[in-house]
């Protein structure tokens, strides 16, 4: 794969098969576009013990909404939103990367890594920013806001994308595929990992080296 410069990312917009809602070529630097943080949090609520397998979002975290900046303590640990919707056609990904800037005070995402081919192409979404503050010191983090006539006061620069070509077109888009669970979000999420992948009959394939080593171990019991 290979990534696109932002003559090839504008000619994609345009075709539609990149979103950045709303665009703004300031943001766009050679080989990657700056977005900013939005005014939805996830605040972790205080329990002790979590388990992704069981535990949904309403059970982890209190949601707020804010126009007001929020200060995020050292060692602390929030979930956040993007400004912008974002949208990849099924040709192309999303490489996200933390912002230089905001690793320089200490705040680093949990988990930088891509929006998958397909994925907000039926309905741009909002994506969930896992932002851990690694500091000594509190760090202030700005929503951006919209006042009634539309004009924008821009908050923290807070992530960075990448469009990147895929070598071939995948089997089915990510919008499309059955177990995608992250292709509606228009705010912050929490763990979908409960339910997403409903296999009613599990069997070792023969292949398999678990098959192998399980044969060996009922033979060595007998």
């Amino acid at each position: 794969m290979s990534i696109l410069s932002d003559v090839e990312v504008c000619k994609l917009i345009k075709k539609g098969d990149v979103v950045i809602d709303p665009y703004f070529s300031e943001f766009h630097g050679p080989n990657l576009y700056y977005c900013h943080l939005g005014n939805k949090f996830l605040i972790p609520k205080k329990i002790t013990k979590v388990n992704p397998l069981i535990y949904e979002t309403k059970d982890i975290y209190d949601e707020v909404c804010t126009q007001e900046p929020i200060d995020l303590g050292p060692g602390k640990f929030i979930l956040a939103e993007t400004f912008e919707y974002l949208g990849i056609g099924v040709d192309y990904v999303v490489r996200l990367l933390n912002s230089s800037s905001l690793a320089r005070v200490g705040i680093s995402q949990a988990a930088v890594g891509m929006i998958n081919s397909g994925c907000g192409m039926k309905n741009p979404i909002k994506l969930t920013l896992e932002l851990v503050n690694n500091a000594p010191f509190c760090v202030t983090l700005v929503p951006t806001i919209i006042n009634s006539k539309g004009k924008i006061s821009w908050g923290t620069e807070i992530l960075k994308i990448a469009v990147e070509k895929m070598n071939t077109t995948p089997s089915v888009s990510y919008d499309n595929w059955k177990s995608a669970v992250y292709h509606t979000d228009q705010k912050p999420s929490g763990p979908k990992m409960k339910g997403r992948f409903i296999i009613r009959k599990s069997i070792l394939p023969i292949e398999s080296i678990y098959r192998t080593k399980l044969k060996k171990t009922l033979s060595e019991s007998t």
